[in-house]
């Protein structure tokens, strides 16, 4: 196995997937809603974003594997990192490294737009620093879906939206919801199959308010960021190409089938996927 096969595997490079769509979506949404984009800002803000991104898989994973927290049998950080595949130290070395380039790429977003961008970046860089790092880590505090519905909705969007038009009014929020949501599902999904291993080792949202509550939380927030879709065709938001998102509604009903196994993660992170690339094509048309 190669050193780049092995980093990607512990940095789960694949989930980067979960930031490129909503990037993209922002992207085709300014170009149908405003005439004149800064396409050199918005380049560095997506740089930045994939590289917090890539940090916090990192360096959560170091963590994880100092705390225990996780399942090797679901090929978890501690079975990557204690197997070998990847020294801990080098792991965190590459989690330290994205930080700060994707600091660089911020600031560089900064110059080339405005410095109102300051302020979405101190706050992604925030829930990126201390998503596991001390002295919050605050995945480890039932505070994770928060920090992930934030960064992956009204942040990721702000800051790709106001990069690429120089503003944002509240109607450009709103597409922030269903895409924060989705992606704050993985997470949570993911903390609904580890229950029982992380019970005395950590506090998920599970733990703390129990299967049924996170269950509730879970299925309401996929349901609801599809009946967002008809408001934002109302708005104008989008088209009515946009009802071709309800074409991933169906893939809801086979998480089913996989509750308690490792696929019940993978599902909801297909949902997410699916639902932007649907979104996007709903774009393209307008």
């Amino acid at each position: 196995m190669s050193v780049v096969v092995r980093y990607a595997r512990v940095a789960r490079v694949h989930a980067l997937g979960m930031s490129v769509g909503p990037i993209l979506c922002c992207y085709l949404y300014c170009r149908s809603r405003y005439d004149s984009l800064n396409i050199m800002a918005y380049i560095f803000v997506s740089i930045a974003i994939l590289l917090f991104h890539l940090s916090v898989n990192t360096v959560s994973e170091y963590r994880d594997c100092l705390k225990g927290v996780d399942d090797g049998n679901v090929d978890g950080p501690r079975y990557r990192l204690v197997t070998g595949i990847v020294e801990a130290k080098y792991v965190l070395r590459l989690g330290i490294s994205a930080f700060l380039t994707a600091i660089a790429s911020g600031i560089m977003a900064t110059i080339t737009s405005s410095l109102i961008l300051l302020v979405p970046g101190f706050v992604g860089a925030g829930l990126a620093l201390f998503y596991s790092e001390w002295p919050i880590g605050y995945k480890y505090k039932a505070l994770g879906e928060i920090g992930v519905f934030i960064a992956y909705g009204p942040l990721l969007v702000f800051s790709c939206i106001f990069s690429l038009a120089n503003q944002v009014c509240w109607q450009d929020m709103l597409i922030s919801i269903p895409i924060g949501l989705l992606t704050m599902c993985v997470l949570l999904a993911n903390n609904i199959r580890d229950f029982d291993f992380d019970l005395g080792k950590t506090k998920t949202l599970p733990s703390v308010m129990g299967l049924k509550i996170a269950y509730t939380i879970l299925f309401s927030s996929v349901h609801l960021s599809f009946a967002i879709v008809p408001i934002l065709i109302y708005l104008g938001l989008i088209t009515k190409m946009g009802f071709i998102i309800f074409l991933a509604y169906p893939i809801i009903f086979t998480t089913i089938k996989t509750i308690n196994s490792s696929k019940f993660v993978d599902v909801f992170g297909i949902i997410q996927a699916v639902f932007c690339g649907l979104l996007a094509i709903g774009l393209l048309n307008k």
